[in-house]
């Protein structure tokens, strides 16, 4: 063991974390630049919000101001692993970082809420507005409820390194006082992410149930149709050459009659879903493609749902490792700390990914986003 100052350890540290700076500084860019082309995308070209819509110019702002915080925060952080004496600092910084996740997650289960009542009940109305901008305060005042008691939880704690005999402070969860409060509000974050997390799979697990039931019948329709259009055909050709046509066209009908009758049970649930076939052909191929793009918009923020739970299970696994071990990062060598920051700080994909997926999966999201940014650059250059 030999003996360094604190700013030397400190720069050691930082030394080892400049890869981990680095990508943070393309977090921020690629998160500030998606983000942003989603709210000018919405703001000009996509006006009239759907209700299937509503949601997303919401989260891209409030992933937008997620990005930029805590990157430049966690950036700061790597900074000043051992020389972060600013107690003030760490206790706002940790309040609006708990506050701008909770936010999007509340979001998250709104949006599973809508897409199964979309989905799984597409005869009900839909949300009001009303309904949705009250489901909106909710959420940012429970957000603000679970965020409130960080400042309690976390401060400019003491570090000591066994290796260099060194005494600093880092930005982290406070080891004494308040000890019975903390344990209190770590079961509740744990219970509300248990219920969380469960509500979505079970959402998310009826609505793809839906949706492969209403495709399964779908192509069974369509198989009787063809049918159907088969058959008539050929009877047709061989009406005018025989009498006896005519009967097989009749005993041909009666069994399709008898097979669509036994299946009347699917055909009425099927009805709940689409028009019948008296129905105008305009209307009818209007619904089936209303309903194709719910289906898509529902799978889109499937993956959105699924890159949250995957981009915060790391930094979730890491602080309960803390919660069990309350000098973990001090025992951490310097070899192995880039690796555990980065993984502590793969959040922040969350909020830079979803421009990119609405591109890839929203086919109107990127033929307005194409529109737009080609005005932008005939208008400059």
């Amino acid at each position: 063991m030999y003996n360094i100052t604190v700013s030397e350890f400190n720069g050691m540290i930082s030394k080892t974390l400049i890869p981990n700076i680095v990508i943070l500084a393309i977090y921020i860019v690629l998160g500030t630049c998606g983000n942003v082309l989603v709210l000018l995308v919405y703001s000009f070209q996509m006006k009239e919000l759907s209700d299937e819509r509503y949601f997303i110019p919401i989260l891209a702002a409030f992933d937008l101001i997620a990005t930029i915080y805590c990157g430049i925060y966690t950036i700061y952080q790597c900074l000043n692993q051992v020389t972060f004496t600013h107690n003030i600092l760490c206790k706002t910084t940790q309040f609006f970082i708990g506050l701008t996740t909770f936010i999007p997650i509340c979001l998250l289960l709104i949006i599973a809420v809508q897409r199964y009542l979309k989905v799984c009940m597409p005869l009900k109305p839909a949300i009001s507005v009303h309904v949705r901008r009250t489901a909106l305060i909710l959420t940012i005042v429970i957000s603000l409820l679970c965020s409130l008691p960080l400042p309690y939880v976390y401060g400019s704690v003491p570090f000591h390194s066994i290796t260099h005999g060194t005494i600093g402070k880092r930005c982290g969860k406070v080891k004494e006082g308040h000890m019975l409060a903390r344990t209190i509000y770590a079961i509740v974050i744990v219970i509300l992410a248990v219920a969380i997390i469960t509500t979505l799979i079970v959402l998310y697990s009826l609505i793809g149930c839906a949706v492969f039931r209403q495709l399964k019948m779908n192509k069974r329709r369509s198989s009787r149709v063809e049918f159907r259009n088969s058959m008539t055909k050929t009877n047709g050709d061989q009406a005018s050459g025989s009498e006896n046509s005519g009967v097989t066209q009749n005993n041909i009908t009666s069994d399709l009659d008898s097979k669509i009758s036994s299946s009347s049970k699917e055909q009425r649930f099927e009805n709940n879903h689409q028009t019948t076939l008296s129905q105008p052909v305009g209307s009818k191929r209007r619904q089936k493609n209303n309903r194709r793009i719910t289906y898509k918009l529902t799978i889109m923020f499937f993956v959105i749902t699924l890159v949250f739970l995957f981009s915060y299970m790391p930094k979730v696994m890491l602080l309960l490792i803390e919660g069990i071990n309350k000098d973990f990062w001090e025992t951490v060598s310097n070899t192995e700390r880039p690796a555990l920051m980065f993984l502590y700080h793969i959040f922040i994909i969350n909020n830079i990914v979803n421009p990119f997926i609405y591109a890839f999966m929203d086919i109107k999201f990127r033929g307005e986003a194409t529109v737009f940014l080609n005005r932008v650059f005939k208008s400059k250059f």
